[in-house]
């Protein structure tokens, strides 16, 4: 079965090539001080929502995990350190006030769509609600409500599809996390019979090796090394 999952085509979406790039040449982009950030902190976030951290704990972890590379030197890099120890404090005051009911951190699922697809995906996180329905949270960094992630919502459609799926769950709500300003945006779930159309609809022409579309090469992390760019 051809395997999909939502950073495969989303990648297509932007640009075929970068697709090609990464999945089928196996190519990968550096990581640069923002990606590492994020992987700090996300780390961090999933030890605290396995382990109900207490705020020490979540601490340790975030040094813990720290993840070094991608910074242009050691002062950029302590810069960033230092701005997610206030992420991370903010955080865990806000939790502690919102008393969620966290029953999963970094969920996987695997859920056959036919007998040619196969989605996946992991799941930051999924709070429970008194009426046994459930969250499904994605956490962001940055805080943009007028940014594509916002107006995409197939990526949290694609988590809702796919936790309904493997544990019989009703999804009441697709949320943004944003760990910068606190902020939580809901957005709305596409269907499900919308949702797997567009997913076969993409995921055809990813397994038919379909290039026609090119990105915006101007914003992409692969452009000085991708042969395609600015062809």
């Amino acid at each position: 079965m051809f395997e999909l999952n939502y950073s495969k085509i989303n990648s297509y979406i932007f640009c075929n090539y970068l697709y090609k790039f990464i999945y089928i040449d196996g190519k990968y982009t550096k990581h640069n001080s923002r990606t590492s950030f994020g992987i700090s902190i996300h780390k961090a976030l999933k030890d605290f929502a396995a382990n109900k951290s207490d705020l020490k704990s979540l601490l340790y972890s975030y040094e813990e995990k720290w993840c070094n590379v991608g910074y242009s030197n050691p002062r950029q890099m302590m810069e960033y350190y230092y701005k997610g120890i206030d992420l991370i404090k903010n955080f865990y005051h806000y939790e502690q006030k919102r008393n969620s009911k966290i029953i999963y951190s970094e969920d996987f699922f695997e859920v056959p769509i036919n007998n040619d697809f196969i989605i996946r995906g992991t799941v930051d996180r999924v709070d429970l609600n008194d009426d046994g329905s459930v969250n499904i949270i994605d956490y962001k960094l940055g805080l943009d409500e007028n940014s594509d992630f916002v107006k995409n919502n197939l990526q949290l459609s694609i988590y809702a599809y796919g936790i309904s799926k493997k544990y019989s769950l009703k999804v009441s709500n697709l949320i943004y996390y944003y760990i910068t300003g606190l902020k939580e945006i809901n957005v709305e779930y596409i269907g499900e019979e919308k949702l797997l159309e567009l997913i076969l609809s993409y995921g055809k022409k990813m397994k038919d090796m379909v290039f026609e579309k090119k990105g915006n090469c101007g914003i992409c992390l692969a452009k000085h090394i991708c042969q395609y760019y600015d062809l």
